[in-house]
């Protein structure tokens, strides 16, 4: 769909792994530092992400973050953080319950206005923070990597196909494009 005025907004399914870490009670700073032994990674504070090479550490809840990276062989991300922290915390690994799409450019704030609860200005959202909030009714854990800006929105992939629709509809006034159809169809069928 092309923009009225200005460069469309891009809507893509991105290919990530996803491993949920919750620290053990108690052992919050033991798994920190073994992150940060392991990966290079500070695991954030509340509201905060923190990137070491290709691996991201999301806050999602006290003593507990998920970790994106780019898709690698199933599992493998997953099987590097349980080997990093041991028994003192639980590693899920979430790459075939979640998926990720991404919303950048000029007008993306505008489009997730619609969709989201939170304020998304960038004084008070700006690169490398992270909410976990209703995104079109639905559970979503927002990103924002950069500048551009662009927002990482993960979901259940039960409702990926639901969700880019809403995501979609919400940018059809100021335009879109889905830069690649096949992954489009994937995250929709929640395969991604």
């Amino acid at each position: 769909m092309s923009a009225p005025d200005g460069s469309p907004v891009r809507i893509e399914a991105r290919r990530c792994d996803l491993v949920q870490l919750m620290a053990r009670r108690g052992q919050a700073a033991t798994v920190t530092e073994a992150l940060r032994c392991a990966f290079g990674l500070e695991l954030p504070a509340p509201g905060r992400a923190d990137t070491a090479g290709d691996v991201v550490a999301l806050w999602t809840q006290p003593d507990g973050w998920m970790l994106m990276a780019p898709r690698g062989a199933e599992g493998e991300l997953a099987q590097r953080v349980k080997a990093a922290c041991g028994e003192l915390g639980s590693v899920v690994d979430l790459m075939h319950g979640r998926s990720v799409v991404r919303v950048a450019g000029e007008r993306a704030r505008e489009v997730l206005a619609r969709i989201c609860r939170i304020d998304l200005h960038p004084r008070a959202f700006a690169r490398g923070q992270v909410a976990v909030t209703p995104v079109a009714e639905l559970p979503c854990l927002v990103f924002q990597p950069d500048d551009v800006p662009s927002f990482d929105l993960v979901v259940s992939s039960s409702y990926a196909g639901w969700f880019l629709d809403a995501v979609t509809h919400a940018a059809a006034s100021v335009g879109y494009e889905v830069p690649d159809a096949r992954s489009s169809a994937e995250f929709r069928a929640g395969s991604l």
